[in-house]
């Protein structure tokens, strides 16, 4: 109970605590407005080609853009990118309900909209995980981590339910409304953060983005773990996502039983950002790769065809222990990494995590005609298992802790060697 209180004394911080409540409500107008859009599209006439074109173009700007983003996030002050990425998420939503409800909204309207949210989505994020080192001292870290992780793995859960209730009741306009005001409001809370502006940057948008990739390169502990990271994600997401209701439809009970294992996953989450707070694991690299590791076992779950009951236990598992990787992870890496270089390495390891899925989503939708579904999922939880516990072997990974130079885990390797 004590080290809670600790935890939750960073919420007495007022510039972090603005920004907390600024990334909360922002983070509930993201997941609410996909639902509001999807519905949108559905409601103009179109079918699923216009709903998959809608998703790629979420996804496809926050891939090509992160590395700009990265760069952006080390070279004017973050406060200022993220207000503008909400100004125009805030701006783009309002406009679109506005034409909705006016009943003047075409299907290219919602196509552009997401073009323009994804692009302001891969601004903020690198601005956003650059910020947090720069708001707490450094003992605060992990609680800032897990305090901040745990409204956000909640907003997921409460987002697309609310979108779904607006929609249901009013329609898909007035949902875009309330998206818009969580966004506008979320500015009215950031513009409350006054963080150091960047020293000014000597070198070109390229040469600052070369010399990211130099840094990068420069930690072979960091470059481990993001290709750990690479794998694990594609191999989650393709399996969890593209298979995962194919399996439940054809012998968990359909669209009602995804319904549960996606709860079961978020409530997961959130049970991990409160054990977070309250644990805070020290060894790094074993928490990361054993956390990611238990992913596998929602995946083999679903390639054996296990009841219902049993995949709900594995997704609630996975969801903890991944939220505890991601809250244990961020902590080092703003521990480890200087301020003026983190949103650039940390665009650089979440383009290197998207660039693969896509592929991925192709390639074993592709075998998916040959190989059968259980098959290939069996597959995915192999190569994920192995791929979470393979860094383990090197003694730099083994080795890695909060509160000790990371980069001095390189002579572990070079002593092995």
């Amino acid at each position: 109970m004590q080290r809670l209180d600790q935890s939750l004394a960073v919420l007495k911080n007022q510039q972090f605590r603005s920004f907390w409540i600024g990334r909360v409500v922002s983070s509930l107008g993201s997941t609410a407005a996909p639902v509001a859009i999807a519905f949108a599209a559905l409601d103009a006439g179109g079918g699923a080609p216009w709903l998959g074109l809608i998703l790629a173009l979420n996804v496809a700007p926050q891939v090509l853009l992160l590395l700009a983003g990265g760069v952006l996030g080390d070279r004017v002050s973050r406060d200022t990118i993220m207000i503008a990425c909400n100004l125009v998420s805030g701006t783009v939503q309002a406009v679109l309900a506005l034409l909705l409800l006016l009943g003047a909204a075409p299907l290219w309207t919602l196509a552009l909209s997401v073009l323009l949210m994804g692009s302001a989505t891969a601004f903020f994020q690198p601005a956003s995980q650059g910020s947090i080192a720069q708001l707490v001292p450094d003992e605060q870290r992990v609680p800032a981590n897990a305090v901040l992780r745990l409204p956000l793995n909640a907003a997921r859960v409460l987002g697309p339910a609310l979108g779904g209730v607006l929609v249901a009741v009013f329609e898909p306009g007035w949902a875009l409304v309330c998206n818009a005001a969580c966004f506008l409001l979320s500015v009215f809370f950031l513009t409350s953060i006054k963080l150091p502006a960047p020293l000014p940057a000597k070198e070109s948008v390229f040469a600052s983005l070369k010399a990211g990739f130099s840094h990068f390169k420069a930690r072979r502990w960091y470059m481990v773990m993001v290709a750990q990271s690479t794998v694990t994600v594609m191999m989650w997401l393709v399996g969890f996502q593209l298979f995962g209701p194919v399996i439940s439809d054809l012998h968990l009970g359909g669209a009602a039983a995804w319904g549960v294992i996606g709860a079961g996953f978020a409530a997961g989450l959130v049970g991990g950002s409160l054990i977070a707070v309250a644990a805070r694991p020290r060894r790094v690299g074993l928490t990361v790769s054993l956390c990611l590791a238990v992913q596998s076992l929602p995946l083999a779950a679903l390639a054996l065809a296990a009841p219902l009951w049993a995949e709900v236990v594995c997704v609630v598992a996975a969801g903890v222990a991944l939220d505890l990787s991601i809250v244990s992870w961020s902590a080092f890496f703003q521990e480890q990494i200087p301020q003026q270089l983190q949103s650039r390495l940390s665009s650089i390891s979440t383009f290197g995590q998207l660039l693969p899925v896509p592929l991925g989503y192709l390639a074993f939708g592709l075998l998916s005609d040959e190989v059968s579904s259980g098959v290939l999922v069996g597959v995915m939880a192999a190569i994920l298992l192995l791929a979470a516990l393979a860094p383990l072997l090197l003694p730099s990974i083994r080795a890695l802790r909060l509160g000790k130079p990371a980069d001095e885990f390189s002579e572990l390797e070079d002593a092995a060697a």
